[in-house]
């Protein structure tokens, strides 16, 4: 029995199990209208209407389309750049202060030019989301390539390997589970712009799903959306986790 509690998914379970109930309770004591906070089986019962509809998934694609072009250019752009700040210090003391500069300005600071520059197309939040996860990798890259070990790097110049040989097959696989930590975080980090994004200026997806819900007063549909929302970058932070953990064996 003491196993079977123990075990994550029960944990999980009971851990749902208790908001759903304090929720209720809320609402209960509080004799609250719906329009201001529905009952748990109420925004359920919303849920699984939006999941037979056509428009909710076309906003769940559009979002996904988003998230993943932008991560996957932001992912590629910021391991490479932080790859050259690591291995030349040329390149580092050029960059570095525009890295430094532009990585404390916030993604949410850049939405009211992207929909001036890109109004509500996709091009716009794919920018927003790779900026966001760009400077995530840049920092932790550069970061992760100057901690390696330098007597792996000795060991590959006595082998007779290039630099950029070196920096390929040694420095790039000792920072591999660092890199890929980051790459979790970054994911976040994207997923909540995009997000974001689409709540100011969008043509759909989910961010303008929830807009239209809360100036209808539908808060039924605004919780369920935030429940999808929460549940997709969940289910991309536990992929990548996973796989973090399969192939690079890293905690």
């Amino acid at each position: 029995m003491r196993a079977v509690l123990r075990s994550r998914a029960v944990l999980a379970a009971m851990g749902l199990l208790l908001v759903l109930v304090v929720w209720e309770a809320i609402v209960i004591a509080y004799e609250l209208p719906p329009v201001v906070l529905p009952p748990p089986w109420s925004v359920l019962t919303t849920l699984l209407q939006l999941l037979v509809t056509k428009a909710f998934w076309r906003d769940v694609g559009v979002s996904l389309y988003e998230f993943t072009a932008g991560y996957a250019s932001g992912l590629v752009l910021g391991i490479a750049v932080g790859m050259l700040m690591g291995e030349s210090r040329r390149f580092r003391l050029m960059v570095e202060p525009v890295v430094e500069s532009l990585r404390f300005i916030v993604p949410f600071a850049w939405i009211p030019l992207t929909i001036l520059w890109f109004g509500t197309s996709f091009t716009g939040k794919i920018a927003l989301v790779s900026y966001a996860v760009f400077f995530v990798m840049v920092v932790s890259t550069a970061r992760a390539v100057a901690m390696v070990d330098p007597t792996l790097s000795r060991v590959g110049t006595v082998l007779g390997m290039s630099r950029w040989r070196l920096a390929w097959q040694v420095h790039v696989r000792a920072a591999a589970p660092t890199i890929a930590s980051a790459a979790r975080a970054a994911a976040a980090i994207g997923w909540i712009a995009v997000v974001a994004a689409e709540y100011i200026g969008a043509s759909a997806g989910l961010g303008l799903m929830i807009t239209n819900a809360a100036s209808s007063l539908a808060t039924a549909v605004v919780i369920a959306g935030m429940i999808v929302i929460g549940a997709i970058g969940g289910a991309v932070s536990a992929v990548i986790q996973w796989l973090c953990r399969v192939q690079l064996e890293c905690r």
